[in-house]
């Protein structure tokens, strides 16, 4: 059902982005960037600034001129679970009066049951407690190509293979890459000196390819490197919090903090020489 509503919500175009921060480093800026560049229409609501992403902002969502509030289909928001109820109001005033938005959209951790109920009763669609970047990365259609059909079979039943061992505090330098998630990953990464995070998902033909790499580098380097996998689209906190844009991202880690990272599907040639230049340095 979320997934519905969710594909639903990424067939509109034009979302009003309230909370969207002039900060490049913050979420809200980074999730609207990367909407933008998808095609989308943004429309910035902060009331501290004029303009955002080259686009004009607004005060609020009552503040937006009516010949755009008519174009406003989605409303994302970015502000704590507890402003939502005054958000969400306005958005009903809006639907009210010009039919739309048709959905309301809660950031990571953003949760109202209150707004959410406001909002279902006025014939809104609600989406809670998820990523509008993450959700589009993971249910578009993989861009650079689909790996034909017994390739692909093979490089999925490796990836059902990986992380079935559990990070256990008694294990020491595993030779298998081992799954790690939201609530284990800073336990994974502060318990050896050099640690690799394979970012990947299972839609993406890339990381499949990455997967064999990983494998073998962690039997080759075991002693020396843990390697560990995480899936974006199931643990999206950490996703967010490490700005992973695009994927395969390999995150490298001396312990605990990023010192290093590889994007797209490097070959192993190059993922090689990289960490041997931290391992001279451990």
């Amino acid at each position: 059902m979320i997934d519905e509503k969710i594909k639903l919500a990424l067939r509109y175009k034009t979302i009003a982005v309230v909370g969207l921060s002039r900060d490049p480093n913050k979420d809200s800026y980074k999730v609207a960037e990367y909407l933008k560049a998808n095609g989308y229409r943004i429309i910035p609501v902060n009331p501290f600034a004029d303009e955002i992403l080259d686009e004009k902002c607004y005060k609020s969502l009552s503040n937006i001129p009516e010949e755009i509030q008519k174009t406003v289909e989605v409303v994302d928001i970015f502000r704590p679970s507890q402003d939502i109820p005054p958000i969400v109001e306005q958005a009903v005033q809006l639907k009210q009066k010009h039919g739309k938005p048709h959905l309301i959209w809660m950031q990571l951790g953003i949760i109202n049951n209150q707004a959410t109920e406001l909002a279902e009763k006025a014939g809104l669609e609600v989406v809670m407690d998820r990523c509008m970047m993450i959700e589009h990365k993971r249910l578009k259609q993989n861009p650079s190509g689909e790996l034909e059909g017994a390739q692909l079979k093979k490089m999925r039943k490796t990836m059902s293979r990986v992380g079935r061992a559990k990070l256990s505090l008694a294990q020491d330098y595993p030779d298998a890459p081992i799954l790690i998630s939201d609530e284990n990953f800073n336990e994974f990464v502060q318990q050896y000196p050099i640690v690799v995070v394979d970012c990947w998902a299972a839609w993406c033909g890339p990381c499949l390819m990455v997967a064999p790499i990983i494998d073998s580098l962690a039997k080759d380097y075991a002693g020396k490197v843990v390697f560990g996998k995480l899936n974006v689209d199931e643990n999206p906190r950490t996703a967010m919090r490490f700005g992973i844009m695009s994927i395969p991202t390999l995150l490298i880690m001396k312990y605990g903090t990023e010192v290093d990272r590889i994007l797209g599907a490097a070959p192993r040639q190059h993922i090689e020489s990289r960490l041997q230049g931290y391992l001279r340095r451990a």
